[in-house]
């Protein structure tokens, strides 16, 4: 028998097994220290990789919003952006691709990929002025680029730079006979 004021075994089980709940219920609530931003992160990785599983599909405007979700990690922002940028020019949305070339610009204004990334998209969105000057700065710091003379000549195609295509064209023949043939 108990006497007056005792607590019977099972409840103070009850209570100490309530109690341990509690506590655990609570603890879960608690956050582990980076582990949103690791969420984020790990997130924005999966959106990048769904980004070019839809790109190899040819899906490019479904990729590009998967690689917009992927610009919140830092450490693949800048090829997240330039996939935006490259994929926004072969579906012609012009006004994307320059927002994301530019942004990569504003960070890296040297990098020459970008830049004529960039020119390209100038000379296809109609602002072929602004195509041939980009192609033509990027011409006199590398004029042994193949890549870039091309679109500088190309540049001056659509300009209707004759007289200096000629030339440029002459010079490119010398620099690059065995592309001459193709």
């Amino acid at each position: 028998m108990l006497g007056a004021g005792a607590v019977p075994a099972a409840a103070i089980l009850a209570l100490f097994l309530l109690s341990g709940s509690f506590f655990s219920c609570a603890s879960s609530e608690i956050a582990v220290p980076f582990e949103k931003e690791a969420r984020q992160n790990n997130a924005a990785v999966l959106a990048y990789q769904e980004g070019q599983r839809l790109e190899g599909e040819g899906k490019y405007a479904e990729a590009v919003e998967s690689y917009t979700e992927a610009l919140v990690y830092d450490k693949i922002r800048d090829a997240a952006l330039y996939k935006i940028g490259r994929l926004s020019a072969l579906s012609e949305d012009w006004e994307r691709a320059d927002g994301a070339f530019s942004e990569l610009l504003r960070d890296d204004p040297g990098n020459t990929a970008v830049r004529q990334s960039l020119a390209y998209v100038y000379c296809q969105s109609g602002r072929e002025e602004e195509g041939l000057e980009a192609y033509r700065e990027l011409h006199e710091e590398k004029p042994h680029d193949e890549k870039i003379f091309e679109g500088y000549i190309k540049a001056l195609k659509m300009n209707g730079l004759d007289e200096e295509l000629e030339k440029e064209e002459a010079a490119f023949a010398a620099m690059f006979p065995h592309l001459m043939s193709k």
